[in-house]
């Protein structure tokens, strides 16, 4: 298995796509730092989101960015004929997909290193010209970020593994990533119009206008449950430094299920 991790790691860091990924890295960390300073200096920001946008908003955008590299990438395993290969050397299949698995996990994480590293030369004058987020919650936010790349990786080693086609595979992984981030667009705005209160402008009977105060109220069980399990959703409420204990539960418990899948179905998977 450690060999087949080498034989990844080097293969990917010969990868055009994923050289090109990391140097979009940049662009997007500095990018995001900036606009979240502009906030707070503006007052259109607290504390929070003048750190959570920085640190955490690497999770934002990453599955559309992970689908991209790895249909490319894992995509020609089948292609190639690298995938049988592997198999016909003796390499079991619980080992190929585990180290696929640990190497696509490396990769994202090597993206949000080189994210962080792209505006960590302001840190130092942030530190000293800005309060500084509430340790714990930091903390929390940014193990949340760490398990959702996880739970994004193990959902697209799934699909890498199962789906032979390359082309079918970019399309299928695309479609997915973009899908999960409108619905949990979606989930946000009736989380939001659920539990939002305050003064409300309302047309009576007769066709005036008068402000109503509406208390807040509470979300369904369902879009409770979606606003702590989709992965855009954590991500906007991570770079807000709001977290929950549950919202790790979940994104753990995607991986470990969608893992377990991937290993019971790849066994029976016939490789050509």
């Amino acid at each position: 298995m450690f060999g087949l991790i080498r034989s990844y790691l080097a293969r990917l860091w010969k990868s055009p796509v994923y050289r090109l990924a990391l140097l979009v890295m940049l662009p997007y960390g500095l990018g995001l730092c900036n606009s979240a300073i502009g906030d707070f200096q503006s007052g259109g920001a607290g504390t929070a989101g003048l750190w959570g946008q920085p640190l955490c908003g690497f999770g934002l955008l990453i599955g559309i960015i992970l689908a991209a590299v790895f249909s490319l990438f894992f995509g020609a395993e089948y292609a190639d004929g690298a995938m049988r290969s592997k198999l016909v050397a003796g390499h079991g299949r619980a080992s190929i997909y585990l180290a696929t698995l640990t190497v696509s996990y490396l990769a994202a994480l090597a993206l949000y290193g080189v994210y962080l590293l792209a505006w960590a030369p302001r840190l130092g004058w942030m530190l000293k010209n800005f309060p500084a987020p509430e340790t714990k919650t930091l903390v929390l936010c940014l193990g949340g970020t760490a398990l959702l790349l996880a739970g994004y990786c193990s959902v697209c080693v799934l699909l890498c593994m199962l789906i032979q086609r390359r082309s079918l595979l970019a399309v299928v992984l695309l479609l997915l990533m973009a899908g999960l981030f409108a619905a949990s667009l979606q989930v946000q705005d009736a989380w939001e119009t659920a539990t939002a209160g305050g003064m409300q402008l309302m047309i009576d009977e007769a066709g005036e206008q008068q402000w109503v105060f509406h208390e807040p109220g509470r979300a369904g069980a369902l879009t409770a449950f979606l606003y702590d399990a989709l992965p855009g959703c954590q991500a906007y409420r991570y770079m807000a430094l709001d977290a929950a204990p549950r919202m790790l539960a979940c994104s753990a418990g995607l991986t470990v299920l969608t893992t377990a899948l991937g290993l019971v179905l790849f066994r029976r998977k016939d490789v050509r």
